[in-house]
């Protein structure tokens, strides 16, 4: 499978349990310090966009209710390294009660850069970090997949919803 470490959700027997959808995979994409004093609403034109913390790729899955965006780097550019974990934001919009927004921003500025909450599970910490693609419409796919993940919870809240109201 993977050959980095997903905390809690590399866990075997939640894995058995949990169907593992692949949304969307971007070959490159940037990541970005966002400045110190950066706050809501974000402006991608304050950050440093010629010069990117790193550049990784992007694998979105759903994984039972939560949807992982995963970012991923290679050290060397060989074909067959291994990629290790740069940062994961879990989006949970069931079971936490926060809206998509919570966990990914759009800047005001622009449409192929958002703001991004990632979480180290680990030391329970989370932080913001600035999101970069090289193409709108890479960016729309991205778009598509954050709403897809929201219009399938929506429908699975209302299927279990009727079925309640059906006993």
């Amino acid at each position: 499978m993977t050959d980095y470490d997903l905390g809690l959700l590399d866990d075997d027997d939640y894995k058995v349990k949990v169907l593992s959808t692949k949304l969307l995979g971007i070959a490159e994409v940037f990541m970005y310090r966002l400045p110190s004093k950066s706050k809501t609403p974000f402006k991608a034109e304050d950050w440093p966009l010629t010069k990117p913390l790193q550049c990784v790729s992007l694998r979105i899955e759903r994984r039972g209710n939560q949807l992982l965006l995963i970012f991923t780097y290679s050290q060397d550019d060989r074909p067959g390294s291994k990629s290790k974990l740069f940062a994961l934001c879990t989006i949970d919009i069931v079971s936490k009660d926060k809206p998509m927004s919570h966990y990914v921003e759009d800047v005001v500025d622009s449409t192929r850069y958002f703001v991004i909450r990632v979480t180290d599970e680990k030391a329970g910490r989370e932080a913001q970090i600035g999101l970069g693609f090289r193409e709108r419409e890479e960016a729309s796919d991205f778009r598509t997949a954050l709403a897809k993940y929201e219009a399938d919870i929506g429908k699975e809240r209302a299927e279990r919803a009727l079925q309640m109201a059906n006993q």
